[in-house]
């Protein structure tokens, strides 16, 4: 269940219902997988067997049997007929209102993502102008992964920003999550990314297009990666170094079973990240050279973001904390208040991950992440579907790092939020509704090496109405005093909150036990596939998240 689409699914459905198959498999690696069961198995693996590794391999051979039994062209599930309870909302009623609660910024997003010229980066532009002449073309074209998971990806991502370089976007798929097309394996024959042409040059590695990005732009509209301070670019390569000696430590500790070996892991992983501490707090801080960020904290951003993740997760390990008093702050406080500058910057917040992303981004990128029986609290607290706190209109929401272990993005306005999120959902609602579906469909083949990934995957027609009808409640829910109106009453807001669930109710009565839970199905599978920042931000995704439960719960009771 756990994993999210990437080239389609939320994020290209949002943008558009066809897809170029020459592009990318046609929805994504998360798009459509098993509605039941799967990854499921993959994550009891994870926690009750430490030492078992996940076999992606057995993953696909299940797929590729249950789809042998015939390739399916349609799944029909009977649903009757949907009496649509009087005055429900449409879409288009429901685009309105979001611009009457939207800011003018907000309004302008979609045509200034076209442009290239929206001030704050998103993970969904394809063009970055910055302050590019008019008419001039971008002379890089930066090709990354369609899923925003990639952390070689993410260092050149950041760093194309922190320089202002102007650029154009081509996605192409992970190998764990799809097939890559021709055109780009001409220009990489080995498949990896990142790729970019710079000035018709082709540069395959990470580290050579960010050398060529420092090399060939420069200027004040460019600030340098490697500041001329002699002093502080001579630290510049044991920095490097050590970042790749916190690399090696991360993913041995990850990807190591249990038994002895885990607190040999562990306690090398602390070493390093000790040796992190004392090298922020010579350089004088915040960042690993002082005031200003450098090609070190891109070069690190992607691994420290990940082990934070990862580790809380797999490992019930934590080392970023945002509380004053906590034992991660209080034992590695400069780590921490690098955290802090970092998430001050444009660059970093638009690149950032959430941990329910990564958690189940890395082990079909690993191979396989066992767990160790500290991190399963925070696992299901992360996950959602145990323990609500992170997913629940009723639970902390915003305050739930004591379960999650994931600091909130205090950045993120509340109710800008629960705009952005049913920006998300209205920009193409239809296709949405449809993708949703395949949480009562069936797989495709062949798979893929992602977990229960399954761009072949056939939704389920008939269920359709229903999960549009619940979508455009859900919809309707995150608009609900969307604006903070000093003349909307506590009392009006809670009287349309009553008034939705009532209508829900009417949907969830219309439909036949087995057929709502169909639905029910189809709203956690869309749930379960939101991944932050591809889609959207993670305080969006929580409204989102939280309310796709709301609905899903209605049917269910």
């Amino acid at each position: 269940r756990r994993a999210f689409p990437t080239s389609g699914g939320l994020a290209l459905l949002l943008h558009s219902i066809v897809v170029p198959r020459n592009l990318v498999t046609a929805f994504g690696p998360f798009i459509a997988s098993r509605p039941h069961g799967g990854l499921t198995r993959g994550r009891q693996i994870f926690r009750a067997n430490p030492g078992k590794q996940w076999d992606p391999v057995s993953g696909m051979l299940r797929k590729t049997l249950a789809g042998l039994a015939g390739v399916v062209k349609d799944v029909s599930v009977d649903v009757g007929s949907l009496a649509e309870p009087p005055g429900m909302t449409t879409w288009e009623e429901l685009a309105a209102q979001l611009a009457d609660a939207q800011t003018e910024g907000e309004r302008g997003f979609r045509a200034g993502l076209a442009a290239g010229t929206i001030e704050a980066n998103s993970a969904k532009c394809n063009l970055r102008l910055f302050d590019a002449p008019e008419g001039e073309e971008p002379r890089i074209t930066f090709y990354r992964d369609s899923a925003s998971w990639c952390p070689y990806c993410h260092k050149v991502w950041l760093c194309l920003e922190e320089k202002c370089v102007p650029y154009r976007v081509e996605r192409v798929n992970m190998s764990c999550y799809g097939e890559k097309p021709p055109e780009f394996r001409r220009l990489q024959p080995s498949g990896q990314i990142p790729v970019a042409i710079i000035d018709g040059q082709v540069y395959g590695q990470s580290n050579d297009i960010i050398d060529a990005i420092e090399r060939l732009f420069s200027g004040p509209q460019h600030p340098p990666l490697i500041p001329d301070d002699p002093l502080k670019s001579s630290r510049v390569n044991g920095l490097l170094r050590l970042e790749r000696q916190f690399f090696s430590a991360w993913l041995q500790w990850l990807c190591g079973g249990g038994g002895p070996g885990a607190s040999r892991r562990r306690f090398e992983l602390e070493a390093v990240l000790g040796e992190v501490e004392a090298q922020l707090e010579l350089g004088g801080g915040p960042y690993f050279l002082g005031d200003d960020f450098s090609l070190v904290d891109a070069m690190f951003a992607p691994f420290l973001e990940r082990a934070a993740a990862s580790l809380c997760y797999f490992k019930g390990f934590v080392f970023r904390s945002s509380g004053a008093d906590s034992e991660a702050r209080a034992k590695w406080p400069r780590v921490n208040a690098w955290f802090d500058a970092m998430e001050t910057r444009p660059s970093y917040r638009a690149t950032k991950s959430d941990y329910y992303t990564h958690a189940h981004d890395l082990p079909p990128q690993l191979g396989g992440c066992p767990s160790e029986a500290a991190g399963r609290p925070f696992a299901e607290a992360i996950d959602g579907d145990k323990l609500r706190g992170a997913w629940d209109l009723a639970g902390p929401f915003r305050d739930a790092e004591a379960l999650t272990g994931e600091p909130a993005w205090g950045w993120v306005d509340d109710l800008a939020a629960r705009r952005e999120a049913c920006e998300q959902l209205l920009f193409n609602s239809k296709a949405v509704a449809r993708f949703a579906a395949r949480g009562a469909g069936k797989p495709g083949i062949p798979g893929v090496m992602a977990a229960l990934a399954d761009p072949n995957a056939v939704p389920a027609e008939t269920v359709v109405p229903a999960v549009d009808a619940c979508l455009r409640l859900v919809a309707q829910h995150l608009l609900v005093d969307a604006t903070r109106d000093p003349a909307a009453s506590e009392a009006a807001s809670e009287a349309a909150l009553q008034a939705l669930q009532a209508q829900l109710g009417e949907v969830a009565a219309s439909l036949e036990p087995g057929p709502r839970v169909k639905v029910a199905d189809c709203l956690h599978y869309l749930r379960d596939r939101v991944g932050v920042p591809r889609d959207m931000s993670l305080p969006a995704a929580q409204h989102f998240r939280a309310r796709l439960n709301w609905a899903a719960d209605a049917l269910l009771a």
